[in-house]
């Protein structure tokens, strides 16, 4: 298993795009959430923006909220990339007549984007234990309060590999770059919305959230309570997923994109 993932990390750690990519990670989650600093925000009693944003234990909500969105940008768009540059410039099939076996190619996929989601997540926990403490600095701490919502670390892993699998998936589907781009979004932000919106329209019951972007989307969902109360009033029915079935229909969906990848990287031509 090392050695499959050191020859991954060898193809990748020079790819400028790859490095790209993660600096913009590393730069971006925190950031973004920093910025809420100098936008104008109205304070009522049940927002505070300076304490809601950056203290505990909501901070693990609010950036777990914009990892969300970065995480299936940029680790998603990479997970598409590693695949397709393959295809692009012959490497699987150098890999495959060099004698690799084509599961020990996929094992070195499916161990790089684990290693990723794994690296993204303990970033994640250290943006957010580094600004609740820096702005809790003068006030008394406890241990209970700052690992309150630490479990999300798990979600926020389980977000990031399920974005990476679907990437995975689309890449093996599709092959080319810029059309397994285009159906990676065009997937994301038209066709399963637009699905659950007529399943909504038809069925009206929770069921809509069971489609699989968005069950990996609602693990670590926006953390504004007042919001969702009052959508599930008016649906009349949770507007996101539970926190344990959204971890267990991610792990399904997951271990469904490795199948398909799988199958479909040992069916199709080179």
């Amino acid at each position: 298993m090392l050695h499959l993932l050191k020859l991954e990390w060898l193809k990748q750690k020079d790819y400028i795009l790859f490095r790209i990519l993660i600096a913009a990670y590393v730069f971006f989650l925190p950031a973004i959430l920093l910025t809420g600093k100098k936008l104008p925000m109205i304070k009522d009693e049940f927002f505070d923006p300076q304490i809601m944003l950056f203290h505990f234990p909501s901070v693990w909500q609010f950036l777990g909220y914009i990892g969300n969105w970065l995480t299936f940008l940029i680790f998603g768009f990479m997970a598409v990339l590693i695949i397709t540059n393959e295809h692009s410039y012959r490497t699987l099939r150098q890999n495959i007549l060099g004698g690799m076996q084509r599961k020990h190619w996929f094992w070195s996929k499916m161990l790089f984007i684990s290693v990723i989601s794994l690296f993204a997540s303990l970033y994640y926990a250290l943006c957010s234990i580094v600004i609740g403490l820096f702005h809790a600095l003068g006030d008394t701490i406890y241990l209970t309060t700052v690992f309150k919502n630490s479990g999300m670390v798990f979600r926020y892993f389980l977000m990031c590999l399920g974005y990476m699998s679907f990437g995975m998936l689309i890449g093996l589907l599709v092959k080319r770059t810029g059309i397994a781009l285009f159906t990676f979004i065009g997937y994301a932000f038209f066709l399963e919305p637009v699905l659950r919106g007529l399943h909504l329209y038809l069925f009206k019951n929770e069921s809509m959230h069971f489609f699989p972007l968005n069950a990996i989307e609602d693990l670590c969902p926006i953390p504004i309570a007042k919001v969702a109360e009052e959508l599930t009033d008016e649906m009349g029915f949770s507007m996101f997923l539970d926190a344990k079935m959204a971890v267990a229909l991610a792990i399904i969906y997951i271990l469904l994109f490795g199948w398909l990848s799988f199958r479909r990287l040992t069916r199709s031509d080179l």
